[in-house]
């Protein structure tokens, strides 16, 4: 149940993301593309990719930290890393 609950979190907390962000963060997770393929498809260097998939892992973290303060990090990160949006 709470992983349901997590994912429709996560969910809206990727919808939440500027533009930018939000697109760079799907084709990295959702798509499986690299830095330096998101970098060429859209035009940016690999470091604001690398920028940009950071900032969206951070404010995804900081969200549902905000709603479940107890969830372990490392169960956290997992789910960020394997879960397909």
């Amino acid at each position: 149940m709470i992983e349901t609950e997590v994912e429709e979190l996560v969910r809206r907390l990727i919808n939440d993301l500027p533009e930018r962000c939000r697109t760079v963060f799907l084709l990295n997770r959702q798509e499986g593309l690299s830095s330096r393929e998101i970098a060429e498809a859209l035009s940016l260097s690999e470091s604001t990719v690398r920028v940009q998939i950071k900032i969206a892992v951070d404010r995804i973290v900081a969200g549902i930290r905000t709603h479940y303060p107890d969830l372990k990090l490392v169960s956290l990160l997992l789910f960020l890393f394997t879960a397909r949006f």
